[in-house]
């Protein structure tokens, strides 16, 4: 074979090479829609889903999952069911799933509160948080702005905050509306050095009410709700709890220079025992609805982060808080009985 033959030859075994890789490649990728298509769409759902939330209608939790429902509808035709079940920091929430059948079409919504702190805040719970449960998956983080009324603090920072704070021990007083409010000023609390006294409301629109009127002098609030008020001009921002600064809040910046870094997430349990089809299938709706472009655009705006995993991180996360809330809440001497 002559040289021009023997180029010939190699250019064709190459281009046939190349052509049976990118067939090779098109068929796998094929052959993995097909299979995340039979396992979101043929072996689950059959019939209509119910999501159990520990949470008011209309909280952010609430009209985040209901989103959710509406994209898993519109992806398999079924139909989704959202019922609040509010009250005792979730907990009647959870015993209602964890006494519902194990057949992977009843989910609870909740967070941080049921699976990790009402362990430590609660003497006797009518469920066991890792036994009754089988964890699906996360679905968003809920960032906290720490703010202040600025007629009764003058500060425009963290640094002087924590400084005003140190400088006047016990006078200045703090609204908790949920275990993760109060959490949260706890930890802070503790790593910068400083007291002041917890004002116990049994929900946040009361909590920032006497934050207004000055009854309180510092709040922790949901992203959402704390920002509405910090562009209202009435009470000002002191920094936002996680490690890096929020879309909707750019402006305020972090406090991790204190080395803290806290955040609520959002997640969904089902019954233990539940077919793990229907876990499986019900990751890949919920994480297809997140990761969506509608999805990413309705975290934006309400100021929640993408967080979605697989249940083995989810089950990770829920023992690391458990432990890590579990030093913050016996430090602070906080119980419930």
């Amino acid at each position: 074979m002559d040289a021009t033959s023997l180029a010939r030859h190699t250019c064709k075994v190459f281009v046939t090479t190349v052509t049976l890789i990118a067939l090779s490649t098109v068929l796998s990728a094929q052959a993995q829609t097909q299979i995340q298509t039979q396992a979101t769409n043929a072996t689950w759902p059959t019939k209509p889903i119910k999501f159990i939330v520990g949470y008011a209608a209309g909280s952010a939790t609430d009209s985040t999952v209901r989103f959710i429902g509406e994209m898993i509808q519109r992806y398999t035709g079924q139909s989704v069911i959202v019922e609040n079940r509010p009250g005792v920091d979730g907990n009647i929430a959870a015993e209602a799933v964890a006494r519902s059948p194990a057949d992977g079409y009843t989910a609870l919504v909740s967070g941080n509160s049921t699976h990790a702190t009402n362990v430590h805040l609660y003497s006797k719970l009518s469920f066991d948080p890792e036994k009754d449960f089988a964890p699906v998956a996360t679905f968003a983080r809920v960032p906290y702005v720490l703010i202040a009324n600025p007629a009764k603090i003058p500060a425009k920072s963290l640094k002087e905050f924590v400084a005003f704070a140190k400088a006047n021990p016990g006078k200045l007083s703090y609204g908790s509306a949920a275990v993760a409010s109060r959490v949260t000023i706890e930890q802070l609390k503790s790593q910068a050095g400083f007291d002041a006294v917890n004002v116990n409301y049994k929900a946040s629109p009361q909590a920032m009410t006497d934050l207004l009127g000055g009854q309180i002098d510092f709040y922790v609030a949901d992203i959402a709700t704390g920002m509405a008020q910090v562009r209202a001009g009435k009470v000002v921002p002191l920094g936002v709890t996680v490690m890096k600064r929020v879309s909707n809040a750019a402006e305020v910046p972090t406090i991790a220079e204190q080395g803290y870094d806290f955040f609520s997430w959002l997640a969904v349990w089902v019954p233990a025992g539940s077919p793990p089809e229907a876990i499986t299938g019900m990751i890949a709706l919920i994480n297809k609805a997140m990761q969506s472009d509608e999805g990413q655009q309705y975290l934006a705006t309400r100021g929640l982060l993408d967080f979605v995993g697989t249940p083995d991180d989810l089950h990770t996360l829920q023992q690391r808080d458990t432990e890590r809330w579990g030093k913050v809440i016996k430090a602070a001497g906080m119980e419930i009985h």
